[in-house]
């Protein structure tokens, strides 16, 4: 079975065990923090690396987890990681965890993209009109990237609603070249 495979049935069991014990927010809270950690190459060779003793990885883990004050669920998911050597998956674990989750919950994720940093209320009042547009609740992230000269690109779920400066003077530029 392939890692996407493997990872994706530890994202369903924790899924169902996280329900089951009423902590589904908590454990999504702590994928949130555990799950880019354990992504990059230095900390996936340590936990690789067959010099290194169980109980040093172990001990690694355990400080991680209580640094993140993770839940015993948690923490219970990390050791059984480690003891089946797959604690590179944790990163793909919590990513398909967090979209389980969204999905069980009714949430949908969304990227805004302006040229300059957006107040909170701005954010604020683009999440509650996409949430009323989407039906479903926007967990909104934004982004700043000065290309895009003014107005927004958000992208929602699949779907992409480009309302920039940068695109729109693409247009003008490409229906004058076609006149």
């Amino acid at each position: 079975m392939t890692g996407g495979g493997v990872a994706k049935r530890y994202a369903k069991a924790l899924l169902e065990a996280a329900a089951e014990a009423g902590v589904l927010e908590q454990v999504a809270a702590d994928m949130e923090a555990l799950g880019p950690h354990f992504g990059g190459k230095e900390v996936a060779g340590f936990f690789a690396n067959p010099a290194i003793p169980g109980a040093r990885k172990e001990a690694a883990l355990t400080a991680a987890a209580e640094r993140g004050s993770a839940s015993p669920l948690s923490a219970s998911l990390l050791r059984l990681l480690l003891r089946r050597q797959r604690v590179g998956l944790l990163p793909e674990i919590a990513r398909l965890f967090r979209d389980l989750v969204d999905e069980r919950t009714g949430r949908v994720r969304a990227e805004v993209t302006a040229a300059v940093p957006l107040p909170a209320e701005s954010l604020e009042a683009l999440a509650a009109r996409l949430t009323a547009a989407t039906g479903r609740q926007v967990h909104l992230t934004a982004r700043v990237d000065p290309a895009v000269l003014g107005g927004l690109v958000a992208r929602v779920g699949s779907t992409l609603y480009d309302a920039s400066l940068r695109t729109q003077l693409r247009r003008m530029r490409e229906a004058l070249s076609k006149g």
